[in-house]
């Protein structure tokens, strides 16, 4: 990938902003007969974000925050441009589907599908995400359901995918006696991105590159390789990264991932002016583009790329069809929510102070260990290259609900007949209802021990926060330190997948982007690498549990942080007092389930063995 300098994201002088001829309803001077002005609106990263929002912010009480248009406005904004201007060519840069909010990830992202069909999209670039059910799902399901061709020209190993469009990533459109050549292409780090399975079946080749070598088939003369008079790049991939990597074959870039909306005339590396645009999220900026084609001279002007809000396009009155599909998409999100989706033999409950369930996080919990095992369960399928051992952790303030056994399979009071034991979407969802992005690092053995001992913070309230921890994490602390006391705990060891993880061994963690990456009430070091996959933490939840089936997932009830201290016993040479605390879980219920003595041993010999103080 080529590196981006500053100066190369300068428009060139060649790139001066002007109408084309006969835009401003006036006959150009030279021809315009000769002259096609044909306009490219980009969307990218709806990420199933079809509903309209109000912008209301639960925690300030203001609308603050900002307004998705959901696709009744995308749709509406799409119809007045073309209206006005119909040599449009509505594209996508990605990220349609996947890593979306339950109102549609529970429908498959079906209403997201359902819209952009409507709109008439014209092309997409294959998005990441669009691959987190695997190869098959994509070619059986996502693939026949979009009217619109999907185009990965950097991907190959499925034949499905590959014959997209015109094929090979590539899908021309005649557009007013002009053949316009879309090329498709995903990001480089898909394979850092994608299960492990993804990447045995798919190669990837270089984006850039792939784009390059497709859009100089397409002007090389030869029509037995596709011949396009204009050629426009949809890139899964910032602008930033990529835009003054294309050759002076490349008319147009539609780009982004991130979903930060940007919009410029670039100079490519052969000294080319490239209009790249990059699309705001969930539709909220459309990328807008204007290009003018000399039928004569088969030169292509760049008159500008912008980043434009919506609310920059006029929208003349709302697709009464859309409307309804959309509405009838989200009824449906209820009957979803009451479907069982897994069986569970015993309670999975939050902290307890002792008295009152589900209230506190400072204190490790059956239903946080539960969710940083399904993180565990997500980094394995991914299997990122490098370190073999893999863990999940959790911020136990996000874990918002239990998951009962008695009186589960409810939902909104609505009560099953097998409810006892039996787990909904809904349930299931209730514990993980935020939209939280997950990521992961690659720490030390130090680094671990640093972020776990983050848990007892100074000054802060509350003074502790668990951390939940995947099941093949034993971490044990000195449970002489406290920060109520002013110093904090020091953690003496962390045992992974049973073997003793030293400081420089190395792990890859995966939790929420906001506890790796964000510094929300824990850290880790500045130059560590977070791979951001944009996965949401309730879709890796709800399909951990669904992927037991009918078998009943049960806690283990064996506690994975405890206090442990041995001080030499004063007067005994070689006799040591040895302190153990947090052997049990806070409560009560689950404490007569748990481990009710302390046994030590070394070798066959048992040589201690004490009842634990419940």
């Amino acid at each position: 990938m080529i590196s981006v300098p500053t100066a190369s994201l300068m428009p060139p002088a060649a790139a001066a902003e002007k109408p084309p001829d006969g835009a401003d309803g006036l006959q150009g001077a030279d021809d315009p007969g000769n002259k096609v002005s044909i306009k490219l609106v980009g969307l990218g990263g709806l990420h199933g974000h079809y509903l309209e929002t109000s912008g209301f912010n639960p925690d300030t009480e203001e609308y603050d925050l900002p307004k998705d248009p959901g696709l009744v406005g995308i749709e509406c904004a799409v119809r007045g441009i073309r209206e006005d201007f119909p040599n449009t060519l509505v594209v996508s840069s990605g990220g349609n589907v996947g890593a979306s909010p339950h109102a549609s990830s529970f429908l498959q992202d079906r209403p997201v599908i359902s819209g952009l069909n409507t709109m008439e999209l014209d092309a997409s670039a294959l998005g990441v995400h669009a691959l987190d059910g695997g190869v098959k799902d994509l070619e059986d399901r996502i693939l026949p359901a979009s009217d619109f061709p999907i185009l990965a020209a950097n991907v190959s190993g499925s034949d499905a995918l590959s014959a997209e469009g015109s094929g090979r990533g590539v899908f021309i459109k005649e557009v007013d006696g002009v053949r316009v050549g879309f090329i498709g292409v995903v990001t480089d780090d898909l394979p850092a991105r994608t299960p492990a399975a993804n990447r045995a079946a798919l190669t990837v080749s270089p984006a850039v590159a792939t784009a390059n070598a497709r859009a100089a088939e397409l002007k090389d003369g030869d029509p037995a390789n596709g011949e396009a008079d204009i050629v426009v790049v949809l890139s899964h991939e910032d602008m930033t990264s990529t835009a003054t990597g294309f050759s002076k074959n490349v008319d147009a870039v539609v780009a982004g991932r991130s979903g930060q909306g940007h919009g410029q005339v670039v100079t490519g590396f052969e000294g080319n002016a490239i209009p790249v645009v990059q699309p705001g999220r969930y539709g909220r900026t459309f990328g807008d583009v204007l290009l003018e084609y000399d039928r004569t001279t088969r030169k292509t002007f760049a008159y500008y790329a912008h980043s434009t809000p919506i609310q920059g396009f006029e929208c003349r009155g709302s697709s009464p069809d859309v409307l309804n599909t959309m509405w009838e998409y989200y009824s449906s999100v209820t009957d979803v929510k009451k479907q069982p989706l897994a069986h569970i033999g015993a309670d999975f409950l939050r902290g307890s102070d002792g008295s009152v369930p589900d209230t506190n996080a400072a204190t490790e919990s059956t239903a946080a260990d539960l969710v940083a095992e399904s993180y565990r369960s997500w980094i394995t399928d991914i299997k990122p290259p490098g370190p073999s051992h893999y863990v999940g952790i959790v911020n136990s303030g996000d874990v918002k609900k239990d998951l009962t056994y008695l009186a589960s399979g409810n939902y909104n009071d609505i009560p099953r007949l097998d409810q006892d034991g039996l787990v909904s979407y809904g349930e299931a969802l209730g514990v993980q209802p935020d939209n939280k992005a997950l990521s992961y690092a690659t720490l030390n053995g130090a680094e671990l021990k640093a972020l776990i001992a983050q848990q007892w913070r100074f000054h802060a309230d509350p003074a502790v926060l668990n951390l939940g921890l995947s099941s093949n994490m034993d971490v044990i602390v000195d449970p002489g330190a406290t920060a109520q006391s002013g110093a904090v705990p020091t953690v003496r060891e962390i045992r992974v997948d049973g073997q003793v993880l030293g400081d420089t061994d190395t792990v890859v963690v995966a939790s929420t982007h906001e506890l790796l990456d964000d510094g929300v009430d824990f850290t880790i070091p500045d130059q560590k690498v977070i791979v951001d996959v944009g996965s949401l933490h309730h879709s890796v939840f709800i399909s951990y549990l669904h992927s037991f089936g009918d078998k009943p997932l049960m806690p283990s009830y064996s506690k994975r942080q405890v206090g442990m201290s041995a001080t030499p016993k004063p007067g005994q040479a070689g006799t040591v007092t040895v302190t153990m605390d947090s052997l049990a879980y806070t409560n009560a219920s689950e404490q007569t389930l748990g481990a009710q003595r302390v046994r030590a041993r070394s070798g066959d010999k048992e040589f201690f063995s004490q009842n634990i103080d419940l």
